[in-house]
């Protein structure tokens, strides 16, 4: 789409034509580069799976190799823009409860009792929230930027998640007496420093 646009303008305008290539070349060079991203986590996160207060990052996760676990009545709900049942939550949150995701994705644009609730959840679990708006922020002045963003991000969240786990299993065994017990209690206060229930 991008070449047969550029090819169009080109056409309309031969006067601008390099400097309509020269952004083609440029937008190509990024997309290039976010691609690549997506799929050395998608080689090394084989397992990765996730789920969505709303699917409003679901071509992204899908991208990065994520399976969608979100339970599927509370994913109809959402689609929906109804409020979830209370079975359909419950699933969501024992789901949450015992670490069954690698990540929760929560829309910050679509804010309710239930998905409070749910990052709440995430956040006394230890599983990470990853956020993310419908519209690109400001703060970004191209696309291609923010989605580059977003997949940084998306792996520095997941990545964190998984340092922390292998930190508490590895001195959980209890095999070393107190200072394993000591070694337990500061991977729980290096979790709730970093944050693990929300991203950045």
């Amino acid at each position: 789409m991008a070449t047969e646009l550029t090819e169009a303008f080109s056409k309309a305008l031969p006067a601008k034509k390099k400097a309509f290539q020269s952004r083609l070349k440029a937008w190509q060079k990024e997309e290039k580069a976010i691609e690549k991203s997506m799929g050395e986590f998608a080689a090394n996160r084989k397992n990765a799976t996730y789920g969505a207060t709303e699917a409003v990052a679901y071509y992204l996760m899908s991208d990065m190799g994520f399976q969608d676990d979100t339970p599927k009545g509370f994913a109809r709900s959402a689609a929906s823009g109804g409020e979830p049942a209370p079975a359909d939550l419950q699933e969501f949150q024992s789901l949450i409860e015992s670490q069954g995701i690698s990540v929760l994705v929560n829309n910050t644009q679509e804010s309710s009792d239930a998905t409070n609730m749910l990052t709440g959840t995430a956040g006394r679990a230890g599983v990470p929230v990853f956020d993310v708006s419908e519209q690109m922020p400001q703060a970004y002045t191209t696309l291609t930027d923010w989605i580059a963003d977003l997949v940084a991000r998306l792996d520095k969240t997941v990545s964190r998640a998984i340092i922390d786990d292998s930190d508490e299993s590895g001195s959980s065994d209890g095999k070393d007496g107190p200072s394993a017990n000591n070694d337990a209690g500061n991977s729980a206060d290096d979790k709730s420093d970093t944050g693990a229930g929300s991203s950045n």
